[in-house]
């Protein structure tokens, strides 16, 4: 055989790409939690394994543990549903109400991913540009959505990677003035405390009196599972009947429902792995900013820094890239730092190549000892 004929549309798709440093000292670039579990939850996850049945089929949709999210947030059962990864959700939804003549709308720049999903489901992605702050825009997506017609709204509050929170006001205006589903993917919404009370920022309030709202959530981020992978979608109940109609049986592994039953049963971690990340936030702001870089408000667990003014100059100077134009002058000066940063083996989301973030590197806030380091290696590159 010559030559192997795939679908057309998947000669669009890029590859997801992430740097990898395999003996990186600080690793702060995927938006990890970075620290594991104590030791008390892991021996009370082992006491637990320790009478798991492996030789039978999990659950077939997490059935105790969508039980238990909607008994803490107030829902029926039947409106929550867990995904492997909050990811499997989104790429379900994007099956369920997109297709072929159909348009799947997100933001630029937001998560990369949600045009993956849409051309996967033989959709075409659209994209609404964020303001120049990286905010959405209500009513420019009111009118874009008017326009193009699309058949589902993928919105990322917080947004990746730009980290800035949008008003939970914008995002019910945009959700009760469109003709289709919207997802409101809040994967990082445990973080945006500092913004006010959680029910009060959440769009999940909403999933009972609007039709077209599916709201996800994810355990790998604020509670620290990224390895086992498992998130939870909450959506009406007009939402819920479709994308259950693509949801498979046994997608989620037993071990990685067990460690989110247990995790989700103890708020009291949550909030100390949040706080010590606001914490270190700030810390990471305050520094980063002092040296001189740009950084773009972040309700997240990481920041989004760009090289300006004098950094930028001596960044620019030292990649040789004095003398481009603006645009080109921050790329170089970002990709530069970047690679020296990977030096040092301190490894960060390189987005400096990216036209709407010239320049710019996201860092995910990593531990109270790990981010002084972080700190100590951009100035010791800029000095």
């Amino acid at each position: 055989m010559s030559e192997i004929l795939a679908r057309e549309s998947l000669s669009r798709i890029e590859d997801y790409q992430v740097e990898t440093v395999p003996d990186a000292d600080i690793v702060v670039n995927a938006n990890e939690t970075n620290w594991d579990m104590t030791p008390e939850i892991r021996l009370e996850l082992g006491t637990r394994l320790a009478e798991h049945a492996f030789n039978r089929y999990p659950s077939m949709h997490g059935e105790d543990l969508c039980q238990a999210i909607a008994d803490r947030l107030g829902f029926d059962p039947a409106q929550v549903a867990i995904g492997n990864g909050s990811s499997e959700l989104l790429e379900k939804a994007c099956y369920a109400f997109g297709g072929a003549g159909r348009k799947i709308a997100s933001a630029t720049p937001s998560f990369s991913m949600y045009q993956t999903y849409a051309i996967l489901a033989d959709s075409e992605p659209v994209l609404f540009p964020l303001t120049a702050d990286g905010f959405v825009d209500p009513e420019g997506v009111i009118a874009f959505c008017r326009e193009e017609k699309p058949a589902l709204i993928i919105i990322c509050n917080p947004n990746n990677p730009t980290g800035n929170f949008n008003p939970r006001a914008a995002m019910e205006k945009i959700i009760r003035n469109v003709e289709c589903p919207v997802i409101m993917d809040e994967a990082y919404m445990e973080f945006a405390v500092e913004e006010g009370k959680m029910e009060e920022l959440s769009t999940l309030d909403l999933v009972n009196e609007v039709d077209n709202l599916l709201v996800l959530k994810t355990f790998s981020k604020a509670y620290g599972l990224a390895n086992l992978r498992i998130g939870y979608g909450v959506g009406s109940a007009a939402v819920m009947k479709v994308l259950k109609k693509v949801l498979l049986p046994y997608t989620v592994n037993g071990i990685s429902i067990l460690a989110a039953e247990l995790l989700f049963s103890k708020p009291e971690v949550l909030r100390e792995r949040v706080e010590a990340v606001v914490s270190g936030r700030r810390y990471l702001r305050e520094q980063l900013e002092a040296l001189g870089f740009r950084v773009l408000p972040s309700a997240t667990n990481f920041l989004l820094a760009l090289p300006a003014g004098k950094v930028l100059d001596k960044l620019a100077d030292k990649a040789c890239a004095a003398d481009l134009p603006g645009g080109e002058k921050a790329m170089a000066a970002g990709g530069f730092l970047f690679k020296e940063l990977l030096a040092r083996k301190v490894l960060v989301r390189n987005y400096s190549q990216n036209p709407r973030l010239p320049g710019g590197l996201r860092i995910s806030v990593g531990t109270a000892a790990e981010n002084p380091l972080i700190i100590e290696a951009i100035r010791d590159i800029i000095l």
